[in-house]
Protein backbone atom coordinates (compact mmCIF):
# COMPACT_ATOMS: atom_id res chain seq x y z
CA UNK A 1 0.00 0.00 0.00
CA UNK A 2 1.13 3.62 -0.35
CA UNK A 3 1.40 3.90 3.45
CA UNK A 4 3.67 0.85 3.59
CA UNK A 5 5.80 2.46 0.90
CA UNK A 6 6.01 5.69 2.90
CA UNK A 7 7.05 3.77 6.01
CA UNK A 8 9.66 1.85 3.98
CA UNK A 9 11.16 5.06 2.58
CA UNK A 10 11.35 6.53 6.10
CA UNK A 11 13.04 3.35 7.30
CA UNK A 12 15.65 3.61 4.51
CA UNK A 13 16.44 7.16 5.64
CA UNK A 14 16.81 5.96 9.23
CA UNK A 15 19.37 3.39 7.97
CA UNK A 16 21.31 6.32 6.38
CA UNK A 17 21.00 4.91 2.86
CA UNK A 18 22.25 8.19 1.35
CA UNK A 19 25.71 7.22 2.67
CA UNK A 20 25.66 3.43 2.76
CA UNK A 21 23.32 2.61 -0.11
CA UNK A 22 21.25 0.22 2.00
CA UNK A 23 17.77 0.46 0.54
CA UNK A 24 14.89 -1.96 0.84
CA UNK A 25 14.98 -3.22 -2.74
CA UNK A 26 11.42 -4.54 -2.41
CA UNK A 27 10.24 -0.91 -2.52
CA UNK A 28 11.65 -0.42 -6.05
CA UNK A 29 10.72 -1.77 -9.46
CA UNK A 30 13.53 -3.70 -11.18
CA UNK A 31 13.69 -1.03 -13.92
CA UNK A 32 13.55 2.02 -11.61
CA UNK A 33 15.24 5.14 -12.98
CA UNK A 34 17.69 6.63 -10.44
CA UNK A 35 18.76 10.25 -10.94
CA UNK A 36 20.83 12.59 -8.78
CA UNK A 37 22.75 15.78 -9.63
CA UNK A 38 25.82 13.81 -10.76
CA UNK A 39 24.42 10.84 -12.71
CA UNK A 40 21.38 8.93 -13.93
CA UNK A 41 20.96 5.22 -14.55
CA UNK A 42 18.26 2.59 -14.82
CA UNK A 43 17.69 -0.59 -12.86
CA UNK A 44 18.24 -2.11 -9.44
CA UNK A 45 21.09 -4.23 -10.79
CA UNK A 46 22.97 -1.08 -11.84
CA UNK A 47 22.18 0.48 -8.44
CA UNK A 48 23.72 -2.56 -6.71
CA UNK A 49 26.84 -2.35 -8.91
CA UNK A 50 27.27 1.40 -8.36
CA UNK A 51 26.79 1.15 -4.59
CA UNK A 52 29.07 -1.88 -4.41
CA UNK A 53 31.90 -0.02 -6.12
CA UNK A 54 31.52 3.09 -3.92
CA UNK A 55 31.07 1.44 -0.52
CA UNK A 56 34.72 0.49 0.16
CA UNK A 57 35.69 4.13 -0.47
CA UNK A 58 32.90 5.52 1.72
CA UNK A 59 33.71 3.08 4.55
CA UNK A 60 37.41 4.01 4.42
CA UNK A 61 37.00 7.78 4.10
CA UNK A 62 33.78 8.58 5.97
CA UNK A 63 33.75 6.48 9.14
CA UNK A 64 31.04 8.60 10.77
CA UNK A 65 28.13 10.18 8.96
CA UNK A 66 24.58 11.30 9.54
CA UNK A 67 21.34 11.63 7.63
CA UNK A 68 18.53 13.81 8.95
CA UNK A 69 15.07 13.39 7.46
CA UNK A 70 13.64 16.92 7.54
CA UNK A 71 10.28 16.05 5.97
CA UNK A 72 8.70 13.10 4.19
CA UNK A 73 5.19 13.24 2.78
CA UNK A 74 2.96 11.08 0.63
CA UNK A 75 1.07 12.62 -2.28
CA UNK A 76 -1.35 9.92 -3.44
CA UNK A 77 -2.85 12.20 -6.11
CA UNK A 78 0.54 12.54 -7.84
CA UNK A 79 1.61 9.02 -6.82
CA UNK A 80 4.81 10.13 -5.15
CA UNK A 81 6.62 10.61 -1.87
CA UNK A 82 8.57 13.83 -1.42
CA UNK A 83 11.37 13.96 1.11
CA UNK A 84 13.72 16.71 2.22
CA UNK A 85 16.88 15.68 4.01
CA UNK A 86 20.38 16.60 5.12
CA UNK A 87 23.44 14.37 4.87
CA UNK A 88 26.79 15.23 6.39
CA UNK A 89 30.04 13.61 7.35
CA UNK A 90 33.70 14.36 7.89
CA UNK A 91 36.11 12.97 5.32
CA UNK A 92 39.05 11.10 6.85
CA UNK A 93 41.92 12.85 5.04
CA UNK A 94 44.50 15.26 6.48
CA UNK A 95 42.68 18.46 5.45
CA UNK A 96 39.51 17.16 7.16
CA UNK A 97 36.81 18.38 4.77
CA UNK A 98 33.13 18.02 5.58
CA UNK A 99 30.40 17.06 3.18
CA UNK A 100 27.16 18.77 4.15
CA UNK A 101 24.30 18.69 1.66
CA UNK A 102 20.60 19.43 1.98
CA UNK A 103 18.53 17.85 -0.73
CA UNK A 104 15.17 16.58 -1.85
CA UNK A 105 14.11 13.27 -3.28
CA UNK A 106 10.94 12.54 -5.19
CA UNK A 107 10.01 8.85 -5.16
CA UNK A 108 7.39 8.27 -7.88
CA UNK A 109 5.52 4.99 -7.63
CA UNK A 110 3.26 2.98 -9.90
CA UNK A 111 0.16 1.24 -8.50
CA UNK A 112 0.22 -1.18 -11.47
CA UNK A 113 3.68 -2.32 -10.29
CA UNK A 114 2.59 -3.07 -6.74
CA UNK A 115 3.14 0.53 -5.60
CA UNK A 116 6.86 0.13 -6.24
CA UNK A 117 9.10 3.12 -6.91
CA UNK A 118 9.68 3.59 -10.64
CA UNK A 119 11.52 6.92 -10.55
CA UNK A 120 13.98 8.12 -7.89
CA UNK A 121 14.79 11.79 -8.53
CA UNK A 122 17.23 13.56 -6.18
CA UNK A 123 18.14 17.24 -6.19
CA UNK A 124 20.44 19.26 -3.96
CA UNK A 125 19.82 22.74 -2.60
CA UNK A 126 23.23 23.82 -3.90
CA UNK A 127 24.89 23.32 -7.28
CA UNK A 128 26.58 19.92 -7.65
CA UNK A 129 29.89 21.71 -8.25
CA UNK A 130 29.66 23.46 -4.87
CA UNK A 131 28.78 20.20 -3.11
CA UNK A 132 31.73 18.42 -4.72
CA UNK A 133 34.02 21.39 -3.97
CA UNK A 134 33.51 20.58 -0.29
CA UNK A 135 35.74 17.53 -0.85
CA UNK A 136 38.79 19.73 -1.36
CA UNK A 137 37.95 22.50 1.11
CA UNK A 138 39.77 22.29 4.47
CA UNK A 139 37.75 22.83 7.62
Amino acid sequence: SPNQLLNGVKEDFSKKYLWNGQINENLYSQDCLFTDPTLSFKGLETYRRNVGSLQPLVRALVPEYEVELLSCEMNQKDKCIKARWRMYGDINVFWNPRIDVVGRTKFSYDPSKGNRIVNYFETWEMPASKALFQLITPR
